[in-house]
């Protein structure tokens, strides 16, 4: 297809590099930094530029950042992961709120469904790229991408939020912000309605959040709360989906997470502030699934799990931001995983397990002004499990100020993920003797800014060790050898004098060296996004997107599948409209050429699909 090179093309002239060198990063970093110190490569998106990229769906709006690969079977029922410059996708840690989120009682290894969290709640998200367990210890193999919802707002405001789309997609939701005295707060409420794009892809949840922050003298308290709970149906995977499945029957599962999180940060002086933080995250899951026709492929199953996990840390900052300055502390996490499990074949056997493990970690991170424009940084971290024994992991990176307009960076570092609890104890296929998986990560970039154009362009290595993989033929779970990956991101961002025009695209590149093809990561990826806001009520968005070949596998024959799966390319399109200054419509048309592709073999990508919404504010 001739015109799906554009993407690649524009974006050798310009990106969406959206992290500007006077923004606040707070992830990849004991206490929060400017962008022109840190080292590593991060993208930033702030809550206008989530909606300008869909207003409905937070994988529809990563895929446009490069380097990030969204893995979707079909519709809003099916799995949708996130992995990063090829990693697997539980190599990526998720923070909602600073709070981790992966769940190592899942098949997946701890991989996090993006589906579970609403757009509407985000009001910002940071992606880290590269090891980062010299900073959050296990599971940070790939990166870390943060997920920040609402925040308290300097005066009180009320918004409320609804809207609709074919296929009966239906979302409503109400939230008040705002500062008393020296309290700020948030309460947020929601329910959504995906509907069913898709032949038996449905998913519905309700959410509610609450968050508080106060400052009393050099004393700043913050709490976090948020409870979201849902349902879901989609055909098994590598089941053949809608097109080829040989059963219509459905996996189904309910799910209720709940999260907290409190922290009071004391300015001790001008050159010592000291942070005591706790999160607290539970996740309670219920799966049933028919298993694959004909069974030996895959026979019906169901768990019912259920983890905990708690965490506790004391960071201590010293020293002048404006020159040197270390963070210090330790931190403690303790995680508890059951699974009361089934498998039918010929009679139903139970596949229950229960684990649970301790960590107890030491950090020390490092940064320096060594000259006008010369910064650098570097962290040590060790953490000790009773059965993994102690672990080590370093990072270290610099950023140099060539000119004005022009820096250059570097990072390394090295990460590790402990096995999944799934991994370790499931009865049938799980292996106690499991290694931790090891990654060593490098890049390397430039960024250039001017009054209105900013391009980033980074190139990196990632090496990975020991990762686990189920071996068919031992019938249980391994450690497997070496796989690299490699390759370039690049993203750019232009806009008129006038604000009125944005036009941003990026493109990936990434070679994977691997015993055999990794599934569902294509090699190239592009996009290209433009905003036109001729004033202050219209709003205009066109986001396209390219997707190269790919590797996918499924067991709907009896026998496993793979197939090298087509490129395809996507439009989609919105408009905003401002009636007065408390009264906003919005229109969004996904797939607006109709584009006829499968996101996995036998799942069907979801045709033109069109939505309303109005947004108020009292």
């Amino acid at each position: 297809m001739k015109f799906s090179l554009l993407p690649v093309l524009v974006s050798l002239i310009a990106t969406q590099a959206i992290a500007a060198t006077d923004e606040v990063i707070v992830t990849g970093t004991y206490s929060p930094v400017t962008a022109e110190q840190f080292a590593s490569s991060a993208t930033v998106i702030d809550h206008q530029q989530l909606l300008a990229l869909s207003n409905h769906s937070l994988a529809d709006a990563l895929r446009q950042v490069p380097g990030v690969w969204v893995a979707a079977q079909g519709g809003p029922g099916g799995l949708t992961t996130i992995s990063l410059r090829g990693a697997e996708a539980n190599h990526t840690l998720v923070l909602v709120d600073g709070i981790e989120m992966n769940d190592p009682t899942n098949t997946r290894g701890g991989a996090f469904d993006v589906n579970d969290i609403n757009i509407a709640s985000i009001q910002r998200v940071e992606i880290i790229r590269g090891a980062q367990s010299a900073i959050y210890g296990s599971d940070a193999l790939a990166g870390v991408i943060h997920i920040i919802t609402a925040e308290p707002t300097p005066t009180v405001q009320q918004h409320l939020s609804l809207s609709a789309g074919e296929h009966g997609y239906r979302t409503g939701s109400f939230s008040s912000t705002g500062t008393v005295d020296n309290t700020g707060y948030v309460l947020r409420l929601l329910d959504k309605r995906a509907g069913t794009p898709i032949e038996g892809s449905s998913a519905n949840n309700r959410e509610a959040l609450i968050k508080l922050d106060s400052t009393l003298g050099a004393h700043q308290l913050d709490f976090t709360w948020r409870h979201m709970e849902g349902e879901k149906t989609t055909f098994p995977e590598q089941s053949g989906g809608p097109l080829f499945a040989r059963s219509r029957d459905l996996d189904r599962s309910r799910y209720t997470d709940q999260n907290a999180a409190a922290s009071w940060a004391w300015a001790i002086s001008n050159g010592w502030t000291s942070t005591l933080a706790a999160t607290w995250s539970n996740r309670d899951q219920h799966i049933d699934s028919p298993g694959i026709i004909p069974f030996d492929a895959v026979p019906p199953n169901g768990a019912r799990t259920d983890f905990t996990r708690a965490n506790i840390k004391w960071i201590n900052t010293l020293g002048d931001k404006q020159g040197s300055w270390a963070n210090i502390g330790f931190e403690g996490r303790h995680e508890t995983g059951e699974s009361r499990g089934y498998l039918v074949y010929g009679e139903r056997m139970p596949t229950d397990f229960r684990l649970s493990r301790s960590t107890r970690s030491v950090f020390l991170n490092l940064n320096s002004y060594l000259t006008e424009h010369l910064f650098v940084g570097a962290s040590v971290r060790s953490d000790s499990n009773a059965h993994f024994g102690t672990r080590q992991s370093v990072q270290g990176g610099f950023r140099y100020q060539l000119s004005d307009n022009l820096s250059w960076f570097a990072n390394a570092g090295t990460g590790y993920k402990l096995p999944s609890f799934f991994a370790l104890g499931h009865p049938l296929t799980g292996n106690k003797d499991l290694k931790p998986e090891r990654s060593t990560t490098r890049d390397t970039g430039i960024e250039w800014t001017a009054s209105n154009t900013v391009l980033n362009l980074s190139y990196f290595v990632n090496d990975y060790k020991d990762l686990i993989d189920f071996d068919s033929e031992l019938f249980r779970n391994v450690n497997r050898a070496h796989t690299r990956m490699k390759g370039v991101d690049i993203d750019a961002r232009w806009h008129s004098n006038d604000q009125k025009w944005i036009l941003a695209a990026h493109g990936s590149y990434t070679d994977i060296d691997a015993e055999s093809p990794l599934l569902g990561r294509p090699r190239i990826k592009a996009g290209a996004t433009a905003t036109y806001a001729p004033n202050d009520r219209w709003q205009f968005d066109l986001n396209y997107l390219w997707t190269g070949q790919r590797f996918e596998a499924s067991r709907y024959s009896g026998d496993v599948v793979n197939e090298t799966m087509p490129e395809y390319d996507r439009l989609d399109a919105r408009v905003k409209y401002r009636i007065n200054p408390q009264l906003v419509v919005n229109l969004s048309i996904e797939n607006v050429t109709d584009r006829k592709h499968m996101d996995d073999i036998g799942f069907p990508a979801v045709g033109t699909t069109g939505f309303v919404g109005i947004d108020f504010d009292f």
